[in-house]
């Protein structure tokens, strides 16, 4: 075969192989499968001032990443399916394209301008509007749902101690709007941070009472200026609500829908502090998120999210049959605010350890509690929750006996562990006649803080007559002080978190 001919060859070999790749990327049908794993897909980012650099792009629902160049260019390998190329740059909405788009070119646009107050909330819940969250994300929906976020206000301890009501909706006990009427707003900031204005989500027509919606949470753009603790729930952040259209703020950098955009805060734990910290009245109420910053956890950077928001690792999809693509469960955060549920996280935080020993003069016990695992004090949160240490001694037959030495629990436990041993670890807040437990509301500053510290023990000693046959000791968990729970009618108030008996084997 002459030279030119080869090179006639050599050409139309080439040309035919060029129009090959052609057709499959312009085929309508074609999944994006290749024969050749070295083809490059290659595309081009742009923003309000044209070609956009450093901008990390990626296909939906893959961790790996690729920047693009000083042209807004990149190249990703070539995908075997048709999936969406997403980018993200801060101010700016998730962009995305088809890989098969011919050109490949992503469009990042601003985010609105100013937060619109008119904006009207969107009510989460399948059906019942186009921009229904529960319409897409089911699954979220209902973990949501069974969350103390969205758990329906009108049936909620919030409402029975704000309005000094008892499960039958009679006056009685606790109540903020009879006792303090002036810092209704205060409450009101958190409990109900996006009044829909009409007939409220839970089904009534009662709109004083919401929740902590969807809609809320993902408008948030940033902290407001000022003091944490001092301007509480949605006084304390920057929302970030459009004029038109709708606008989600959310933890994925590639959630490839045109509303959505990606917020790095939506995984800090200063997300959390507007409703978790607060001086109210001038009194430290909630302390949460201060309790987190002097923890071990907080001093590594592991936010209140990653316990509070751990991936189940059951859910790979967040909108199936919706535009949803298969992601790492890992990676898909839950919305229940506890890791299976609260009690199970208590149990799992709350190490108790029981050694005793045996004399002539009498038995010996030995009593360490620990919070680990955990970012912030045991317990947390409103300071009626309380977690009472017991510990008792019993003879051969069963029959208490009082211990010869160690702490006793105080009065302020109530009758039920009156003159029993142990100990108590809570927040006591009192008032200016020094009457304890109150409730925030009638506090003054001073307070007595027992709470435990994330992994510091707290050990206690305690001595028995010698007849003591066994010790126990554990945990009890109660919601709110006997007394409240009990004018309020609240059951399955205390929870026995953790429990251990040690039989006393004597000496000879």
């Amino acid at each position: 075969m002459s030279r030119n001919r080869r090179i006639v060859f050599g050409v139309v070999g080439l040309v035919a192989a060029g129009l090959l790749v052609f057709a499959i990327w312009h085929d309508p049908a074609h999944t994006g499968s290749t024969a050749d794993p070295a083809l490059v897909l290659r595309g081009h980012v742009t923003d309000e001032s044209g070609s956009a650099a450093g901008i990390r792009i990626r296909f939906q629902g893959h961790a790996e990443s690729t920047l693009s160049d000083a042209d807004g260019g990149f190249a990703l390998p070539m995908p075997k399916s048709v999936l969406n190329v997403t980018a993200w740059k801060p101010g700016h909405f998730v962009g995305f394209a088809p890989s098969d788009s011919r050109p490949l070119t992503i469009e990042l646009r601003k985010l609105p301008p100013f937060d619109d107050e008119n904006y009207q909330w969107v009510d989460p819940r399948p059906g019942a509007n186009s921009f229904s969250c529960g319409n897409c994300h089911e699954a979220i929906f209902d973990e949501w749902r069974g969350s103390a976020h969205g758990r329906p206000g009108e049936t909620s301890r919030f409402r029975d101690l704000f309005l000094g009501l008892d499960v039958q909706g009679k006056e009685n006990g606790w109540s903020l709007v009879r006792e303090h009427p002036d810092g209704s707003e205060v409450c009101a900031s958190c409990h109900n941070p996006a009044p829909s204005g009409q007939p409220n989500f839970l089904g009534t027509e009662e709109r004083h009472w919401g929740n902590v919606h969807c809609d809320f949470c993902h408008k948030i753009s940033g902290p407001a200026s000022g003091d944490i603790g001092l301007a509480h729930g949605r006084h304390g952040l920057e929302l970030l609500r459009p004029r038109e259209g709708q606008l989600i703020l959310g933890p994925l950098e590639d959630a490839a829908r045109r509303e959505n955009a990606f917020s790095p805060f939506q995984r800090d734990s200063r997300l959390c502090a507007s409703c978790h910290e607060g001086v109210v009245f001038g009194v430290s109420v909630y302390s949460t998120y201060s309790e987190w910053l002097a923890s071990p956890a907080g001093q590594s950077g592991i936010q209140c999210q990653a316990c509070h928001m751990k991936p189940t690792g059951k859910m790979t999809n967040i909108a199936p049959d919706h535009g949803g693509v298969e992601r790492n469960p890992a990676a898909i955060a839950n919305h229940r605010f506890f890791d299976t549920d609260q009690r199970t996280m208590l149990a799992r935080s709350l190490k108790l350890n029981l050694t005793c020993s045996a004399a002539s003069q009498g038995v010996r016990a030995s009593v360490t509690v620990t919070a680990e695992g955990v970012g912030h004090r045991v317990p947390t949160g409103l300071p009626d929750r309380n977690l009472v240490l017991v510990v008792e001694a019993f003879d051969a037959m069963g029959k208490p006996l009082k211990a010869v030495d160690g702490p006793s629990l105080p009065s302020s436990v109530g009758d039920e562990f009156h003159g029993i041993s142990g100990k108590l670890f809570a927040k006591m807040l009192r008032d200016s006649e020094g009457r304890s437990p109150v409730p925030f509301w009638q506090a003054t500053q001073e307070f007595t803080d027992t709470r435990l510290r994330p992994g510091i023990p707290e050990r206690s000693t305690f001595s028995f007559p010698a007849e003591a046959a066994k010790i126990s000791a554990k945990l009890v968990y109660r919601r709110f002080w006997p007394g409240v729970a009990k004018s309020k009618g609240w059951q399955d108030d205390t929870w026995i978190i953790v429990e251990m008996i040690e039989p006393i084997t004597k000496q000879d």
